[in-house]
């Protein structure tokens, strides 16, 4: 304690002499200084804005979560969190909304594993992305950050980035990574996905989110190519569950769908399978483009 005390004051000291410091930024830099010498977790919340069907202007909204503990990243949607914080408090698992992927890292091996869940499954996607940023010299500030401009190239998209030294992490929201300081905002050239830094959080004791036990324990690990040709299978078949005979239609048994709806008759299935063709090709526009799906025309 004693040292972090000489630490923080001589670091004080030093700053004060410093040309063109504010003292709301000096307070700003102790305060953090201080808390990453005790924090387990570093939590970063992420606004997130982004066109599902990259040929409309309609744009959705997410809250993502960035946690970052000594040995391991994770990161995933607000509704993860909350229902952890359910089960925690009261020992019922819930959740609310659609389901969504998640991510983790290791920060040794700088290895990530994408949780994909797709119905009752679960499969691992294993990667390690390189990007590689080109610094500029542009600067900005928000709030009391100074943050610089970096560009790079990352899964078949142009990235502008705005990374902050103030903040000693070389991490940021998805997959993104590699600047010498947190990334705060970014976006790519085409304005698809737009992430920035709403507000952050940390934590004595590192923080957990109980789910990703159950897809590290369940996960079926897979290469991306075996993937991307299950989710075309998928495509070219939605009602295969129904047509192999793993569930049967009739009206004693009915479908619910996930809009609210019910199949009643077999007759109305094709017309369901019409409907999610239709979906899966026009909401087909991925953070890393490369690896979309190629999907061919519906056949009506």
């Amino acid at each position: 304690m004693l040292k972090l005390v000489l630490c923080i004051a001589r670091f004080y000291f030093i700053c004060i002499f410093v040309e063109n410091i504010t003292m709301n930024k000096l307070f700003y830099l102790i305060t953090l200084l201080a808390v990453s010498v005790t924090a387990q977790t570093h939590r970063f919340i992420y606004d997130v804005v982004y066109r599902p069907d990259s040929a409309s202007t309609e744009v959705r909204k997410a809250n993502y979560y960035l946690d970052i503990n000594p040995d391991e990243v994770f990161y995933y949607e607000r509704p993860f969190f909350v229902s952890d914080s359910i089960e925690k408090a009261s020992g019922l698992r819930t959740f609310s909304g659609k389901v969504t992927d998640l991510i983790s890292k290791k920060i040794k091996s700088g290895q990530y594993i994408l949780y994909s869940i797709q119905s009752y499954d679960i499969y691992q996607l294993k990667d390690k992305p390189k990007i590689f940023w080109k610094i500029e010299k542009e600067t900005k500030k928000s709030s009391s950050l100074q943050l610089q401009k970096a560009t790079g190239k990352f899964g078949g998209r142009n990235w502008i980035a705005w990374f902050s030294k103030d903040i000693p992490f070389q991490e940021g929201p998805y997959k993104f990574h590699g600047l010498p300081g947190l990334i705060v905002e970014i976006y790519d050239d085409k304005e698809n996905y737009h992430f920035s830094l709403n507000q952050s959080e940390n934590f004595t004791e590192t923080q957990f989110i109980e789910f990703y036990k159950n897809a590290k324990a369940r996960g079926v690990e897979i290469p991306y190519s075996k993937y991307q040709s299950m989710l075309l299978s998928y495509y070219h078949d939605p009602i295969k569950f129904i047509n192999s005979g793993q569930i049967e239609i009739n009206e004693e048994h009915k479908l619910g769908l996930e809009d609210g709806r019910i199949i009643y008759k077999p007759e109305e299935l094709r017309q369901y399978a019409l409907e999610e063709q239709q979906r899966i090709k026009k909401y087909n526009n991925p953070i890393e483009l490369d690896k979309a799906v190629n999907y061919p025309e519906v056949k009506k």
